[in-house]
């Protein structure tokens, strides 16, 4: 497992070069930048098998790097990204369809009142700074 440090190295890495077409891979992009196996067919399906006591709903400066966000407004499947520093994190399909890409914290599409909903805890153990 990464460090969350060293997930926001590998979602840098791919926004210059990708290793795949990310599309409709936010789920699957968000877990394998912090090197772990699949755990999640969908966002949505992800933070429901998070504990409650896991989920922090805050305002984006309080969200640690590394950390994973979810948004399920407006959507089935749900969203995922991973949270950078500053404000900021990776997303696919925001800017370019497919692509990771540098992103607000607070998605308008996906968060409500300007809060995040992350969480540093998985299956396979806490994400580390």
């Amino acid at each position: 497992m990464r460090t969350g440090a060293q997930a926001i190295d590998w979602m840098m890495h791919q926004i210059n070069h990708p290793s795949q077409d990310w599309r409709c891979k936010c789920q699957s992009s968000v877990r394998q930048a912090l090197g772990l196996p699949a755990w999640a067919a969908s966002a949505k399906i992800a933070h429901d098998r998070t504990p409650k006591s896991e989920l922090h709903h805050t305002t984006p400066d309080k969200v640690p790097p590394g950390a994973i966000c979810y948004g399920l407004l407006n959507h089935t499947y749900g969203h995922a990204w991973l949270a950078g520093h500053n404000g900021n994190g990776f997303s696919v399909d925001y800017k370019r369809r497919g692509q990771i890409d540098r992103v607000p914290l607070a998605l308008p599409h996906w968060t409500h009142d300007q809060k995040v909903i992350w969480t540093l805890w998985t299956p396979y153990g806490h994400i580390k700074p």
